[in-house]
């Protein structure tokens, strides 16, 4: 059998193998790229337009999908509700609204704005500063292994995530 056989039939298998990711991506560039991990925790964290406060949402990978399980914020402005989710306290000078387990599908998109500083932390270790004035799409998604491998390489050789 040829290199050549073999390294096509490799290219084959993995177009046809199916792996579950969690990506962002913005007009359609992938900006950051993780294996799908069940019960996996991300935030985004923006400061608000108006109160200049800083504001945070905590979500979950669940089921594959994202659901919001919480949000923090310092001030209570015009539309926030006085309590949702099961727990509603202040701590540390931010004010918690925890257990709000509200799913939100396979695909969550955001829209930064000028001087909202919108940043997205996955896990312990990755942060992704978002640009500003960009729409972005956080999404679970099935794709081949041969692409994951692509999103992933492209993501960690550009080396803006960290």
């Amino acid at each position: 059998m040829s290199i050549t056989a073999v390294v096509f039939g490799l290219f084959l298998l993995l177009s046809f193998i199916k792996v579950s990711t969690f990506t962002i991506t913005s007009d359609g560039h992938v900006e950051d790229f993780h294996l799908y991990d069940e019960k996996q925790e991300f935030r985004i964290r923006w400061k608000h337009s108006v109160e200049k406060e800083e504001w945070e949402e905590m979500f979950e990978l669940s089921e594959g999908s994202i659901s919001l399980t919480g949000t923090r914020f310092k001030t209570f402005g015009a539309g926030v509700p006085s309590d949702t989710g099961d727990e509603t306290y202040i701590k540390d000078g931010w004010v918690y609204m925890m257990g709000i387990d509200q799913n939100i599908g396979k695909i969550l998109r955001i829209r930064t704005g000028k001087d909202t500083d919108h940043r997205v932390y996955y896990g312990k270790d990755s942060i992704l500063p978002l640009e500003e004035k960009q729409a972005y799409q956080l999404s679970v998604r099935q794709q081949s292994m041969l692409s994951a491998i692509r999103d992933y390489i492209f993501v960690e050789t550009r080396g803006e995530h960290r």
